[in-house]
């Protein structure tokens, strides 16, 4: 219950913060690394340089004030005709410019200093977002809705957040601890460490990143150092519709836990890697596949 009274505390500070958001004639909102951005009206034109920023923007009703984004940007259908302007390694920046965009909102892991530092030039305002918890993402709603003009639509989206994942919390918070693995890839084999919001999913489910002490935010790990950690679970990016061709290569290491016990399982990427509502999708899929490991 302590969770979620925390959680009716936190929807009350959001509630706050929508309220003197939406008083306010002029809208100045701080992005992740303390720069703030001022609009005089509500961003109309907006262009986004990540899917999960694209999603989050779909799910407060700002989808058709997107007018640019990014290769990947996939996430609902209606995002697939929107114009692309960038991918993780480049911009089109005379495109960015022709667009007229009010405001860029770009991510700082996924796009870089080079992309947002040349956009910052041009004297386009930019919003750089960094979530690194699922406790942030209610608040990111928030600045979104203040961003675009959405402000009570963000604010219900963000109390369902907020209860949503107190819920999943308290469900969670007294199981037995279950030791996981999470890879990204084969060869060569990499996973996320502990300031991940992928290990945040891991611990709200009960379970502990093997890799959770690595220096890189994205290590790369040898099977020795698997083997020896034994995870009770290994979680893989994919689906069964879109199946890694490694994913099957588990089955020759029968001397880890996960893999004896057949707890080697897929969630779509989509789901688990982007900082977006449909983290807590895949947060219930893995908080799932969990407690089957616990049962036996």
């Amino acid at each position: 219950m302590k969770n979620l009274r925390n959680s009716l505390g936190l929807i009350v500070l959001l509630a706050a913060v929508f309220c003197s958001l939406s008083l306010a004639a002029e809208i100045s909102v701080e992005d992740d690394f303390g720069n703030t951005v001022v609009l005089e009206q509500p961003a109309q034109r907006i262009i986004s340089l990540a899917p999960n920023i694209t999603e989050v923007l779909f799910h407060i009703g700002a989808g058709e004030q997107i007018v640019g984004a990014d290769e990947y940007s996939n996430y609902p259908e209606q995002a697939k005709q929107i114009m692309r302007v960038n991918n993780h390694a480049a911009a089109n920046y005379e495109l960015i410019l022709s667009l007229q965009p009010d405001v860029v909102i770009a991510w700082q892991s996924g796009n870089g200093d080079k992309i947002i530092n040349r956009i910052r030039q041009l004297g386009i305002p930019i919003f750089v977002i960094e979530t690194r918890s699922l406790e942030d993402i209610p608040n990111l709603f928030a600045r979104f809705g203040a961003l675009s003009g959405h402000v009570e639509n963000a604010e219900l989206k963000a109390q369902s957040f907020s209860l949503r994942l107190s819920l999943l919390r308290e469900q969670n918070s007294a199981k037995s601890e279950v030791r996981t693995f999470y890879q990204i890839w084969d060869e060569p084999l990499i996973t996320l460490n502990g300031k991940h919001m992928v290990s945040s999913v891991i611990e709200l489910c009960g379970g502990r990143n093997i890799f959770a002490d690595a220096i890189p935010l994205v290590p790369y790990v040898n099977i020795e150092s698997i083997v020896a950690a034994d995870p009770q679970v290994i979680i893989a990016g994919g689906s069964k519709e879109e199946k890694p061709y490694w994913f099957d290569s588990w089955r020759k290491w029968e001397q880890i836990s996960a893999v004896r016990d057949r707890h080697v399982y897929l969630i779509p990427a989509d789901l688990m890697q982007r900082h977006s509502v449909r983290i807590l999708d895949g947060a219930e899929l893995m908080c799932d596949f969990f407690e089957r490991a616990r049962q036996e």
